[in-house]
C-alpha cells in the first residue's frame, strides 16, 4: 500500500498509487520462460534438419504459446536451429 500527499492538506492519504497488472505480468513472464524451454527443446531435436522444416514446427508450437516471433526472426531462429548452433528467443 501506498501513501500520498494531498495537496490541500497535505495529510498523508491511502492509496495505490499507480495501478499496476502484476498478474498479467507475471502470466507474461511464465509464457516466455515456458516458450524458451520449447525453443531449446527443438534445438536439440531438429539440430541439422533442413531450415525451412526447422522454421514450420517453430511457428507451430509458438503460436499456442501466445509468443509472436516475425517471419524474419522466426527465419533466423531457423537456420541457427539447422546449423546447431545454441538459439534464445530475442
Amino acid at each position: 500500500m501506498r501513501y500520498r500527499m494531498t495537496a490541500v492538506s497535505g495529510t498523508a492519504v491511502k492509496g495505490a498509487g499507480a495501478p499496476r497488472n502484476t498478474a498479467a505480468a507475471q502470466i507474461k513472464a511464465q509464457r516466455r520462460r515456458y516458450a524458451s524451454a520449447v525453443l531449446r527443446s527443438l534445438s536439440r531435436t531438429y539440430a541439422g534438419r533442413p531450415a525451412h522444416e526447422v522454421q514450420r514446427v517453430l511457428a507451430s508450437s509458438m503460436r499456442p504459446l501466445g509468443v509472436r516471433v516475425t517471419a524474419g526472426t522466426l527465419h533466423q531462429l531457423a537456420m541457427e536451429i539447422a546449423a546447431g548452433r545454441p538459439v534464445e528467443l530475442p
